[in-house]
């Protein structure tokens, strides 16, 4: 399985984890109303119960996870590159950032709204790419960081229109964000991010795929949509040491989807369209519980 060692494709895990992480660790002043939340906008704060222990073991699955993943970015070209058909009704509504005012519900729909404008991006749909940029520029803000966003936000608007250049700025961000993952040590609010984008994606996938007649050319996308099953299983494993209420929460949703559909689906053959819509159903329900008002 591909590695995620690409600077653009590395986006979600790392890029959109400086926004909200970097707010975290540095924002000391109080925090408007509609941001405050019972499990501490702190990053820190949310992991102090933690013995070293489970931290260490946290970090080294957060390494483990990273390595074991492909790059968000790529495999939604790779899902629009078996002419399936483009459906926005899929997305999560830009309107819907609204509602999300705790912590948690940022973070997952930060990875949430970052797959949903790779999608878009890869349809060539410049007017929504804009309004998903924009609203991921909004959580930032929320989050009260939003200065290294804003450096490539004109760049961005400027550049809409040209894929390869959305992914190059794409880029630029990583490298920033990156380096300060890194130097900082987060791991909670990254795991939500990515949390968030790897369940978009395996959303996504099969209800493209419920819509898409198994063919000698595309069977490599049905190849390519079981495989995500196994995105789930490393997301599983990094979230096995958190204690706070919604990891723990997500974990057990989790661990529920990937219990049903291993019972059903043991292969990328077993892709039928009973099971399909069975998987469709059950990622709904994971996915709802995490997009909704």
């Amino acid at each position: 399985m591909p590695k995620l060692n690409s600077h653009f494709a590395s986006f979600l895990f790392a890029g959109l984890s400086l926004f909200i992480l970097n707010s975290c660790g540095n924002n000391t002043g109080e925090q408007p109303a509609s941001t405050k939340d019972s499990a501490a906008t702190n990053d820190s704060k949310r992991i102090d119960s933690l013995t070293t222990e489970k931290k260490q073991s946290i970090e080294f699955k957060f390494a483990t996870t990273e390595a074991n993943l492909p790059a968000p970015f790529q495999v939604v070209k790779d899902i629009t590159g078996f002419q399936a058909t483009y459906k926005p009704e899929l997305l999560n509504p830009t309107t819907n950032v609204d509602y999300y005012v705790t912590t948690f519900k940022k973070e997952v729909n930060m990875g949430v709204y970052g797959i949903d404008l790779a999608y878009v991006n890869f349809y060539g749909q410049n007017q929504e790419l804009l309004h998903y940029f924009v609203t991921i520029q909004k959580i930032a803000k929320d989050l009260n960081f939003d200065k290294v966003f804003d450096n490539f936000s004109e760049r961005f608007k400027t550049n809409s229109g040209d894929k390869d250049s959305v992914v190059q700025i794409v880029d630029n961000v990583f490298e920033q964000s990156d380096a300060y993952l890194k130097k900082n040590e987060k791991y909670l609010g990254a795991s939500h991010i990515l949390a968030g984008a790897l369940i978009e994606i395996n959303y996504l996938s099969l209800n493209m795929l419920k819509d898409t007649k198994k063919t000698p050319e595309n069977g490599k996308f049905f190849d390519k949509v079981y495989e995500e099953n196994l995105y789930i299983y490393h997301v599983i494993k990094l979230f096995e040491d958190y204690t706070d209420a919604d990891s723990k929460a997500l974990l057990s949703s989790l661990k529920a989807y990937r219990k049903s559909y291993d019972e059903r689906i043991k292969s990328a053959a077993d892709l039928t369209p009973e099971n399909i819509n069975k998987a469709v159903a059950l990622i709904n329900g994971v996915r709802t519980s995490l997009v909704k008002k």
